[in-house]
């Protein structure tokens, strides 16, 4: 049979509490880019990529009976070839599937991925779409 001190129980029980409050401390004070990934508002399976932040008043969204529209737009300073080599590295392990004319296709919908640049700065248009039914013939 075990036998605890009240000492020991009481030393037990601060250190507890104190790691508790240590961590909780931490994830209250941790900037948000530690605690998870920053995605866009409206498709929140999208990860932006590093240096971009969303600019949700550029993006549009509706339900359609076809599907979703969707159109978000995001900045920052960032280079564009890194953009793109982040989306293609991310795409795939989402789902996307490289598709023509630099889109990406998933369940029925289609992702265009549209960079701009103006000096430094980078706006990334992002549009997903109800894919188009192929024509039979």
């Amino acid at each position: 049979m075990f036998k605890f001190s009240r000492k020991s129980l009481i030393s037990s029980a601060v250190t507890t509490i104190a790691v508790t409050v240590l961590v909780v401390s931490a994830l209250v004070v941790a900037p948000s880019r530690l605690s998870a990934a920053d995605f866009f508002r409206s498709i929140d399976d999208l990860p932006l990529a590093p240096g971009l932040t969303e600019l949700v008043e550029g993006g549009v969204e509706f339900e359609s009976p076809a599907g979703r529209i969707v159109t978000a737009v995001a900045g920052g300073d960032a280079r564009p070839e890194a953009i793109r080599a982040f989306y293609r590295k991310a795409l795939p392990s989402l789902g996307w599937s490289s598709a023509p004319g630099g889109t990406y296709r998933r369940d029925g919908e289609v992702l265009t991925l549209r960079l701009e640049t103006k000096g430094k700065a980078v706006k990334l248009r992002v549009r997903v779409v109800p894919a188009q039914p192929k024509a039979t013939q």
